[in-house]
């Protein structure tokens, strides 16, 4: 079973990702950097658990966006050129 946050940390990590949408990455270290610099917590148990709900975020983002772009490819019509 997962560990269930705070709403205070989901709301602080979307909110970032909405204004720093191609910001944070998958690497939790670069993450907990960035929201130090990004935002005014002070306590470095928030701002960890804010960067690790940042890297969720931005996993379940490209996992969609790889979907997505499966999708699209099966869909596209095959052409007598390609057979």
């Amino acid at each position: 079973m997962g560990s269930v946050r705070p709403g205070f940390i989901k709301n602080a990590a979307r909110s970032l990702m909405q204004l720093y949408p191609d910001t944070f990455t998958d690497d939790f270290e670069t993450n907990k950097r960035l929201v130090e610099q990004l935002t005014d917590i002070e306590t470095k148990k928030v701002r960890n658990r804010v960067a690790g709900y940042l890297v969720r975020l931005v996993r379940i983002r490209l996992a969609r966006e790889e979907s997505e772009a499966e999708e699209a490819a099966a869909e596209e019509p095959i052409t007598d050129t390609e057979m």
